[in-house]
C-alpha cells in the first residue's frame, strides 16, 4: 500500500518537478548560428547569490552539443562582484567572438547583461537536436591556476621529501570542488 501511494505520487510529482527548473529561449542568428538566453531564474538561486556576492569569481560553464552529429561547442561566463568598487567585473566568451569585459553597476544592470544571448554553434542543419549543460563552478580557470601554482609552490617549502601527498590533497579539495548547481536541457529546434 504505502509502495503504491509513493509511486502514484511520484508520478504526480515528476511533471511539477519538471516544470519548476527554469528553461533557456533559444534563438537562430545570421548564418545558423544558434544562440541561448539563460533563465535569469539561475541568478537568484541561493547557492548561486551566495556565490555571487561573495567577492570571488563564479563561472558558468555552457556546453552545447548537437545529439545528431555530437559536435560539440559552447560558451563561458564569468561574474565576480568586487567588493571595493561595488561593482560586478564580468567576463563573456562565445563561439565566435572576442573575449569580452565590462564593469556593471548594479544588480539590475547584470540581470540585463545575463539576458543577452549567448552564441554557441553553428549549423548548416534545418533541425538540430540540442544538449546545452549548463555549470557553475566557483571559481575561473585563470583563479584555479592561481591557486595550483600558489598550492604547489607552498607545499614544497620546509617540507622533508616535497609534500607532494598534502599539495595534491589541497589541490584536490580546493581547485576541483564540486560544480554549486548544473542544470542539462533538450531542445529540438527548427532553423529554417
Amino acid at each position: 500500500m504505502v509502495a503504491r501511494t509513493f509511486v502514484l505520487l511520484s508520478l504526480f510529482a515528476l511533471p511539477l518537478l519538471m516544470q519548476a527548473q527554469p528553461k533557456p529561449t533559444y534563438s537562430v542568428q545570421p548564418d545558423g548560428v544558434v544562440a541561448a538566453t539563460l533563465p535569469a531564474a539561475i541568478l537568484t538561486d541561493s547557492d548561486v547569490q551566495k556565490r555571487l556576492t561573495s567577492g570571488l569569481t563564479t563561472t558558468f560553464l555552457i556546453a552545447a552539443r548537437d545529439r545528431t552529429t555530437n559536435a560539440v561547442s559552447g560558451a563561458r561566463l564569468e561574474v565576480r562582484y568586487d567588493l571595493w568598487d561595488e561593482v560586478w567585473l564580468v567576463r563573456r566568451l562565445e563561439l565566435d567572438r572576442k573575449p569580452e569585459r565590462q564593469r556593471i553597476a548594479s544588480m539590475a544592470d547584470l540581470e540585463k547583461w545575463w539576458r543577452t544571448p549567448l552564441r554557441l554553434l553553428s549549423t548548416d542543419a534545418s533541425r538540430i537536436s540540442l544538449q546545452l549543460d549548463l555549470t557553475v563552478l566557483p571559481f575561473s580557470a585563470a583563479e584555479s591556476e592561481d591557486a595550483r601554482q600558489w598550492i604547489s609552490k607552498s607545499g614544497g617549502v620546509g617540507t622533508a621529501g616535497g609534500g607532494g601527498g598534502v599539495v595534491d590533497a589541497l589541490i584536490g579539495t580546493t581547485i576541483n570542488a564540486k560544480p554549486i548547481t548544473s542544470y542539462r536541457w533538450n531542445v529540438e529546434l527548427a532553423l529554417k
